[in-house]
């Protein structure tokens, strides 16, 4: 039987308690884009749907029109012992069939990914094209050992393989139509009822320290064009009747021509979409002359990383950026009524009192506008990163086996020099406290008309700001008070 098909699989991702919901599997979507204009049969399938013994039916089904099978996986969630276990069923149906490991997980962990018998091939970086070669070798029966960011069980030094980045306006659109979209339009507070994820660029020119960005891409960064961008959002909300687009770029703003140029064409055209984004401060700040006609456009939700309220931290992180200049961007936000995250990282290893600073910062920026949100990390060390040699020094050991970067927790403390008591600390700050000192505007609302309930938070704000000054959470009254009064412990 003639090989055609190629099966593209994105394991299941324990995304609970950290997220609401998953989205379409875009990085998959991406590399099959470049064969389906080829003319090569693409199946994706998508473990977060749950339809386990679907897919495995799928596979056995097309396993002898198969040229390969290729996986994608990150670190953490369990996605990459999925993805293995995925691999190896594959194998035990096929034993030749070549399984191709890529994603984030393959591009920061490749050497040891390439050990495990049942991996043939990894893709590093951007796919699309390194994985459109691999296939067109693969059916030619051609030599596989040199192509561009791919590392094979033959590739002589997997170190000296380079990820490429090529312009992403060479590759065609997302192929849509390999997937049931409806399964995964979802509802979202600030971009309306019937909202799906968008990527238009790879990559990041910043040098963030901690970043996987930086391990992946090394500073490199290329997007779709404003009009190209505007066109495929175009085509989706039309398409398939959406109310909202949400960027999952790494970084959106990184030029302002294109940001200025995407938001006129929304203007121009009228089609009413919400849309939100990812940026770094520096960008937001460029654009501060534009926010206003950005924000008309459809500009509805920010996501900043702010990484921390330490000066010496950011230097040291090499996040390109002071805390003056994020305290700015909590001003314009608040002044243009941007609905805004911030993200922070605590514990960076070798510097000493970041939680504290950044903490300070977050109640400066909640006192600018209580309807921030805010969301704090604690520092994981990524091989590949900048700071990862740094966190080896200060005592980090790194997960042995596949299977431990496989549960690799991100959002817990991975790192000896952070206390236990401080996890607690910083969670009970971020998650409760400081959205109880400076509230919502919704939670205001809630009690404007209850008097009573007004009486009883002014004295309980009283004692959280005396637990914010001081950092003591112990015998937490008022998160007790306020899940007997909305039914839930956090804002």
């Amino acid at each position: 039987m003639k090989r055609d098909t190629v099966i593209l699989y994105q394991p299941k991702v324990d995304f609970l308690p950290y997220y609401p919901c998953f989205w379409a599997p875009l990085s998959i979507l991406s590399v099959a884009a470049p064969l389906v204009q080829k003319g090569i049969r693409v199946i994706i399938l998508d473990g977060n749907l749950g339809e386990h013994s679907k897919d495995r039916a799928i596979v056995a089904e097309n396993i002898s029109r198969c040229i390969c099978v290729g996986i994608t996986s990150m670190i953490g969630g369990h996605q990459l012992e999925r993805g293995l276990d995925f691999a190896t069923h594959v194998k035990s149906l096929s034993a030749n069939l070549p399984i191709v490991f890529g994603g984030p997980g393959a591009s920061i962990i490749p050497d040891q990914l390439i050990t495990v018998p049942e991996i043939d091939f990894v893709v590093l970086g951007q796919g699309e094209k390194p994985f459109s070669d691999l296939v067109d070798n693969l059916i030619a029966g051609t030599n596989n050992n040199h192509i561009s960011g791919v590392i094979s069980k033959g590739t002589d030094d997997s170190k000296k393989v380079v990820p490429i980045l090529l312009d992403k306006n060479l590759f065609p659109p997302y192929p849509w139509h390999l997937l049931n979209v409806e399964k995964y339009i979802r509802e979202d507070r600030y971009l309306g009822r019937r909202v799906l994820n968008y990527v238009s660029s790879q990559g990041c020119p910043y040098s963030c320290g901690y970043c996987s960005e930086v391990a992946v891409y090394h500073f490199r960064w290329t997007a779709f064009t404003a009009k190209r961008t505007f066109e495929e959002v175009k085509h989706l909300a039309k398409t398939f009747s959406l109310e909202g687009i949400k960027f999952y770029d790494a970084n959106f703003f990184v030029n302002s021509k294109r940001v200025t140029e995407f938001a006129g064409y929304l203007l121009n055209d009228g089609i009413g979409i919400k849309w939100g984004a990812s940026a770094h401060p520096k960008n937001i700040i460029k654009l501060s002359d534009q926010l206003a006609e950005i924000k008309q456009s459809g500009l509805s939700r920010l996501l900043v990383g702010a990484e921390s309220g330490s000066p010496e931290a950011l230097k040291y992180i090499r996040k390109g950026c002071a805390t003056e200049e994020i305290l700015l961007v909590a001003e314009l936000c608040a002044r243009f009524q941007i609905a805004v995250a911030f993200t922070f990282i605590v514990g960076f290893p070798g510097i000493k009192e970041d939680i504290k600073a950044t903490l300070d910062t977050v109640l400066e920026m909640k006192k600018i506008s209580g309807d921030f949100d805010i969301k704090i990390h604690f520092y994981a060390p990524f091989p590949g990163t900048p700071l990862y040699h740094e966190a080896r020094k200060n005592g980090y050991h790194a997960p042995a086996s596949l299977r431990d970067w496989s549960i690799y927790d991100y959002y817990r403390i991975q790192t000896p020099w952070l206390a236990e008591k401080e996890e607690k600390k910083v969670r009970m700050f971020g998650d409760f406290y400081c959205d109880f000192l400076y509230p919502p505007s919704w939670f205001l609302d809630f009690i404007s008309k209850k008097p009573l309930t007004r009486r009883v938070y002014a004295y309980l704000r009283k004692l959280a700001e005396l637990r914010c000054r001081f950092h003591f959470y112990k015998v937490p009254l008022e998160r007790m008070w306020f899940k007997m009064l909305i039914g839930k412990d956090a804002f």
